[in-house]
């Protein structure tokens, strides 16, 4: 018996089993991490400012649940959620940083190493003051960041000239501070800037600093009615009783301030004459009168009307103020007066009138005095329907001779047989063309309006034999090359308003169009056998005169 070899299956069992094994994990890790769809990007809004100031990022392509953004490679936010579109919208302020360009890179928790983004984003100058008003020989601080690392020899200015004081250098991410009195100078808005060996003037945005107290107010001009925002500061804290004035009489008053020492109060322009006026302020007995500047507001010319749209006839209220007193007022629609009126002691003035005939939507409803104030508005007129036509001739079955007299009947004759020589020929020379009738309708009691006629062989108008747009007037000459002359026809009219608006197609009147009357047309056969005979006759005579001679 011969000794056979054992085979241990165990052995040839085990890698195949650790082969499935992975391959069932490797599925699996597919299952849980999806790959990426599309490229991971990023996008910032803006792509440069100044440290401290905000930034919006936006991003795609991301796998992971949350985001990590750094700034030059230096983690500066996390945490930030990750929606299941793979999308992200974060807004963070950007660190203290020196001028230049600077990057942002976002990475999410997916530990893919190709799940991450970057974009640049641009540092520049700027400067703060806190406070940013003060009384003089106040003492403030000023702020200088996104200027050069360690830049050297930097000085402040005002108004655009260099202050007397030491240079100072930026630190390595740009940033720096100085103190500085404030001057004896009148209160009033002035300029604060910076510039360095590296940084120049043009490129740091002044600072508005605000010598107290000192009120301000937007806007300085417009009309009666106008809102106004006043501002100030460097009044007492919690400074109460805090008046306006308007020309010296009050407008408003027990306004408090706030715990700084600053207010804001909206004032509303009051019936006033075109021009300047002043507004003025005081406080209680820390700001008297005669502390805080008074400020200019010129009052504008200006007209309101209770309605801004209708048509001829439309009844219209017109108030205007911020004219000159006891003036004289001419009210023009278009070019067209339509009313008067005389203002009161304070330029104002209230009167109606009526929208006239006009022709267009838009126009303009113009005020002008004797003194020379001028204001004007806009009115549109609406689309009107106009009233739909009525017909006047050719009455209902009325018949229509093309020939009326026989010596018509003779022309046309010959007008036909020249028509067919022409024809013959290939001349394009015409025959001439005369009227057959004249259509009349009743016309719109509104200017601007045309007609449109159209003649039609059947009483549904589904075949037009003529049509004519466009018609100025209530009446029309239709000529006798325009219709066979002969049949039976039908007949409308509608207007139509120039802005757009049309009536309803008129009532449908039938007429018929005959060649001539009986008596006309054996007068004409008379007349034309008459001439005929003569014709002959005389040919005859000629002939035998000729023959007797010979």
């Amino acid at each position: 018996m011969t000794k056979g070899r054992s085979v241990n299956t165990m052995n040839i069992n085990k890698p195949i089993s650790t082969l499935l094994i992975s391959v069932v994990l490797a599925s699996s890790l597919l299952l849980i991490v999806p790959a990426p769809v599309h490229a991971t990007t990023i996008s910032l809004s803006p792509v440069s400012g100044s440290p401290g100031s905000a930034v919006t990022l936006n991003g795609e392509g991301f796998i992971g649940r949350l985001a990590t953004v750094y700034w030059d490679d230096k983690k500066l936010v996390q945490n930030i959620p990750i929606n299941k579109s793979g999308q992200i919208n974060h807004t963070f302020e950007i660190p203290s940083a020196a001028r230049g360009e600077h990057t942002i890179k976002v990475t999410d928790d997916s530990n893919w190493s190709n799940i991450q983004a970057t974009a640049a984003f641009s540092i520049t100058p700027n400067i703060s003051a806190e406070p940013n008003w003060g009384k003089p020989t106040n003492q403030i601080m000023i702020f200088g960041r996104g200027f050069a690392s360690s830049e050297p020899n930097i000085k402040t200015t005002w108004d655009g000239k260099p202050l007397s004081r030491a240079p100072i250098s930026a630190d390595r991410t740009g940033a720096w501070y100085s103190m500085l009195d404030v001057p004896y100078l009148p209160k009033g808005e002035y300029t604060i800037s910076a510039y360095g060996d590296i940084t120049k003037p043009d490129e740091v945005k002044d600072l508005i600093f605000t010598v107290a107290p000192f009120c301000k107010a937007k806007p300085l001009s417009g009309p009666v009615g106008t809102k106004i925002l006043i501002t100030g500061v460097g009044f007492r804290a919690g400074e109460d009783g805090l008046t306006f004035t308007w020309d010296g009489p009050i407008l408003d008053t027990n306004v408090v301030a706030q715990p700084n020492g600053s207010f804001s109060f909206s004032l509303v322009v009051p019936p006033s004459v075109k021009g300047r006026h002043i507004i003025g302020i005081y406080g209680s007995s820390f700001t008297p009168k005669g502390i805080v500047p008074d400020i200019e507001f010129e009052v504008t010319s200006a007209v309101v009307l209770d309605t801004t749209t209708g048509n001829k006839g439309t009844t219209v209220k017109i108030e205007g103020n911020g004219f000159n007193a006891d003036e004289a007022i001419s009210i023009n629609f278009d070019k067209t007066v339509t009313g008067n009126a005389t203002t009161d002691s304070k330029g104002s003035f209230s009167t109606s009138f009526k929208v006239p005939g006009v022709t267009g939507k838009e126009h303009v409803v113009s005020v002008s005095g004797n003194k020379g104030a001028i204001a004007q508005t806009g009115f549109s007129t609406t689309q009107g329907i106009p009233a739909t036509p009525q017909l006047l001739f050719p009455g209902p079955g009325a018949k229509i001779e093309a020939f009326t007299s026989v010596l018509d009947v003779i022309m046309g004759i010959f007008r036909y047989i020249g028509g067919v020589f022409d024809f013959i020929t290939g001349s394009s020379q015409k025959t001439g063309d005369s009227s057959l009738v004249n259509m009349n309708w009743t016309a719109a009691d509104q200017t601007g309006v045309k007609y449109t006629l159209q003649i039609s062989r059947t009483a549904d108008f589904s075949a037009t034999a003529f049509q004519k747009t466009g018609i100025s007037g209530n009446s029309y000459s239709l000529n006798k090359s325009s219709l066979p002359l002969n049949g039976v026809y039908y007949w409308r009219i509608k207007a139509t308003e120039e802005i757009g608006g049309e009536s309803a197609w008129s009532n449908a009147w039938k007429f018929e169009i005959v060649p001539t009357s009986p008596l006309v047309l054996a007068l004409s056969i008379a007349l034309l056998v008459l001439v005929i005979g003569i014709v002959v006759f005389g040919i005859m005579t000629l002939i035998n005169i000729s023959r007797n001679r010979i």
